[in-house]
């Protein structure tokens, strides 16, 4: 992950957050997603965490926001 795409990622966000907020909350957790999974590629603590944060995509629960 590149930080242009970050940026390109972080502009979209902008743009939806006035028009469509539920699609800007959408990809502000796709482009949070992202993060983690490149970050969890790492061999160090760092991607260690990263895998552990991502772990909770295995637990079985209703994931919707209220």
């Amino acid at each position: 992950m590149k930080k242009k795409d970050i940026i390109k990622a972080v502009q979209d966000i902008k743009y939806s957050a006035d028009d469509d907020p539920e699609k800007a909350h959408a990809q502000e957790d796709a482009l949070r997603e992202r993060f983690i999974e490149y970050i969890a590629t790492r061999k160090d603590s760092l991607g260690e965490k990263a895998r552990l944060v991502l772990s909770t995509n295995e637990i079985n629960f209703p994931h919707h926001c209220m």
